[in-house]
């Protein structure tokens, strides 16, 4: 019986813990939580913190997960201060909130969103009604901006038009100056050297500068009919019926400045250029005579100027031998589809004009193929060391001596005249012979210096400066040869 009694005690002492436990309930997360935040408080900081697993934070933290330890960590927001920042909410939430588990925090910050939302809808509405700010204008505005800089944007037509203007009404030549210079700026383009001729710029502006006391004056305007007439035949034309002709070539012969007289020369070049009732003019004018004056002065101030008129005078032969050449060329392929009887005859009635402008038998008359040799006798007959160490610097690249220049422009003048001058230039075969010799070394020297600079491909591209003075003379030495030969 005393068994059985203590059995029974133990039975019922189990039951009462049984019943006890089920009047308290199971102990949830939620409830656990709440307890451990009510005894710890996360207190944010600028430094991230690690937040312990379910522990409340404030809200408008900074959270993030560290994905090197992967715990949640969170501090305050860097532009968070006192003065500009609203200061944070006191209540905690949980992090279970803040991943999406809460419902009712989830939906407070969704409606949020959509309040900020329909704010800035509002603001776009409020711009679109006319609310623009300050730092933009009006459609009208800008319009009315936009007539302004069309006013003030000019064609070169008007600025032509203007410094023909200014330049008539203007009356010191310092600034009359200005204005033939800032012209020869705008008559390098075609049609506004047109434009300037149709507003009587030759007549009214060129014709009385060149006649001009002040040099200056007579410089700039040789310069501007110059480059308004350059490849530009209208212009050509122009100034052939103004009658700038002879004006020009008294300045040539008979002014005192150089600038002036080369600029003057610069003028009829551009004038006469491919124009051979132009080149008429010139010889009717005199021009070949007072060429052949300027060659009888002797003066280094004049070696620049004879030059140029040794070029300009030999291009005006190559000019009448280039269109012979066409009208051969065109005549032995009168069959192809590719010719024109308006073509040949174009060629024809230039030619005609060319034996009638007569440019060479005047040549002749002035005595330019005795004239032109006497360059030659200028040019020493042995080099002294000065001039070969010279010679040695420019092979490399230095600049030529001006020598080379005159050399190289008498010599091509005188292989176009050949056909004219060949009994006059026989005199001058020995002179000839010997600076065939001199450049023949300098070619050597050349060569050799290319060679060992570039390459076989490099090599066909350059230009052999001494090799095609070489070559002139043997072939101006080798038809004197020939001449005489028959003779």
């Amino acid at each position: 019986m005393g068994m059985g009694k203590f059995y029974a005690i133990c039975i019922l002492i189990s039951c009462l813990c049984a019943k006890l436990n089920a009047n308290d309930g199971p102990v949830s997360p939620e409830s656990e939580m709440n307890s451990k935040s009510e005894d710890y408080k996360f207190i944010p900081t600028k430094e991230w913190q690690v937040i312990p697993e379910g522990q409340g934070i404030p809200r408008g933290l900074h959270v993030r997960i560290n994905m090197q330890t992967g715990l949640k960590e969170a501090k305050l927001l860097e532009e968070e201060n006192d003065e500009t920042t609203p200061k944070t909410s006191s209540a905690l939430i949980s992090t279970a909130a803040v991943e999406g588990e809460e419902e009712v925090k989830a939906e407070l910050d969704h409606a949020e969103i959509k309040e900020a939302l329909k704010k800035i809808k509002n603001d776009a509405k409020d711009a679109s009604e006319g609310k623009t700010g300050e730092g933009f204008r009006t459609y009208d505005q800008i319009k009315e901006e936009m007539k302004e800089v069309e006013q003030s944007i000019k064609t070169e037509y008007e600025i032509v038009k203007e410094l023909v203007a200014k330049y008539k009404s203007l009356g010191k030549d310092s600034e009359r100056q200005y204005i033939l210079n800032d012209l020869e700026f705008y008559v390098h383009q075609y049609d506004n050297a047109l434009d300037f001729v149709k507003m009587g710029g030759f007549k009214d502006v060129v014709l009385p500068a060149l006649n001009s006391t002040c040099k200056d004056l007579r410089s700039s305007a040789a310069f501007l009919l110059g480059s308004a007439c350059q490849s530009n035949p209208k212009a050509q034309i122009a100034a052939i019926e103004i009658g700038s002709l002879p004006h020009l070539i008294r300045l040539v012969s008979l002014d005192l400045n150089p600038e002036v007289r080369n600029r003057a020369l610069y003028a009829i070049s551009s004038i006469v250029r491919n124009f051979p009732l132009a080149q008429k003019a010139l010889v009717q004018h005199g021009g070949m005579t007072a060429f052949a004056g300027i060659f009888l002065t002797d003066s280094a101030d004049l070696i620049k100027l004879q030059l140029k008129i040794v070029t300009l005078l030999g291009d005006i032969i190559l000019e009448k031998d280039m269109a012979a050449q066409r009208l051969r060329d065109h005549k032995r392929d009168e069959s192809s589809e590719s010719t024109s009887d308006a073509e040949k005859d174009m060629l024809v009635e230039k030619l005609r004009q060319y034996e009638a402008a007569g440019v060479e038998k005047v040549l002749v008359e002035q005595n330019f193929c005795r004239l032109l040799p006497r360059f030659l006798l200028s040019i020493r007959k042995v080099d002294d060391k000065h001039t070969r160490r010279e010679d040695m610097s420019s092979v490399q690249g230095r600049p030529l001596r001006e020598e080379h220049d005159v050399v190289e422009k008498v010599i091509q003048a005188m292989l176009i005249l050949t056909r004219s001058c060949r009994t006059d230039f026989q005199s001058f075969r020995s002179q000839i012979q010997i600076l065939g010799e001199r450049y023949h070394k300098l070619k050597s020297l050349e060569e050799a210096e290319i060679n060992s600079r570039s390459s076989g491909a490099e090599q066909d591209s350059i230009d052999l400066y001494y090799s095609k003075i070489h070559d002139m003379c043997q072939k101006l030495w080798t038809e004197l040869e020939i001449s005489r030969d028959e003779l």
